[in-house]
């Protein structure tokens, strides 16, 4: 079956292996659509591990037939396709306005990422082609080779550090990691898969039937099953308290980058 050119299917794949590597892939159904024509694994009949994964998707609306699991594919794919496309439109028309006024609206609705994705990297080309010294450094105007050398230290220790500041507050390039993380994520895929996303599965008809009326649906946690999930308080526990810890300590890296940047602000130039 046909999807929309080879080109799309080129830069499916690429976006697919990209957010492997990021390890930003859903637990299932962004990898089972790609691999499904990556590796055309339904030109003649469904393997048993890939049944039980798009079951495990689909669940009620699962297909009986192999004709049938591919259509619902395809939406799948086409509407991944569509939401693709759309994200590289709207990333040529931030670059458009990065180059007219210096900023994109994305950046505004998230000025602090914007101001570590922006800061970082400048300050460490800034780090490795600096030229001058601040002049606050030097013993005097006229200085030795040696007294030049240990205010160029100084200076770039204080630049090494502001880039290890501005890195550790990122949640992302952050140092400090969730010992827990595995823990809990592991246990909220087996949440979702056994129950739903919001334990959908585990509610009865009529309960279901109830909220359908009222036009509000009630959203259920690992921790609402103690019977089934026994360790799931105690995991949610220590999770969200590292967590705390985790932010506190980059709270605390954002305040000491601030006051040296503060401090240092006129002396960013070369």
């Amino acid at each position: 079956m046909m999807v929309e050119g080879e080109s799309i299917m080129k830069t499916i794949q690429q976006r697919y292996a990209e957010l492997k590597s990021e390890q930003e892939l859903t637990d299932g159904i962004d990898k089972l659509i790609v691999d499904c024509y990556y590796y055309k694994i339904f030109k003649e009949k469904v393997s048993d591990k890939y049944k039980k994964e798009f079951k495990d998707d689909f669940e009620r609306d699962y297909p009986v037939y192999v004709s049938d699991i591919t259509k619902k594919l395809d939406s799948r794919l086409r509407g991944r396709i569509s939401f693709y496309k759309e994200e590289e439109a709207y990333k040529a028309k931030a670059g458009q306005q990065r180059a007219k006024r210096g900023y994109a609206d994305t950046d505004v609705w998230n000025m602090n990422t914007w101001f570590m994705d922006t800061i970082s990297p400048m300050l460490k080309q800034f780090r490795k082609k600096h030229n001058g010294i601040p002049s606050s450094f030097l013993p005097s105007m006229v200085c030795t080779d040696e007294e030049r050398e240990a205010a160029n230290e100084k200076w770039e220790q204080i630049l090494d550090r502001l880039i290890f500041l501005i890195n550790e507050m990122d949640e992302d390039k952050c140092s400090m990691k969730n010992p827990y993380s595995r823990a809990y994520h592991s246990l909220q895929t087996r949440f979702r898969r056994e129950l739903g996303w919001f334990g959908e599965k585990a509610k009865t008809d009529e309960e279901k039937k109830l909220e359908k009326e009222k036009g509000s649906s009630k959203m259920y946690f690992p921790t609402d099953f103690p019977d089934r999930y026994p360790t799931a308080q105690e995991i949610n526990d220590m999770y969200f308290e590292y967590e705390r810890k985790i932010f506190d300590y980059r709270n605390q890296c954002k305040n000491e980058f601030f006051e040296l940047f503060s401090k240092h602000f006129w002396e960013l130039w070369d």
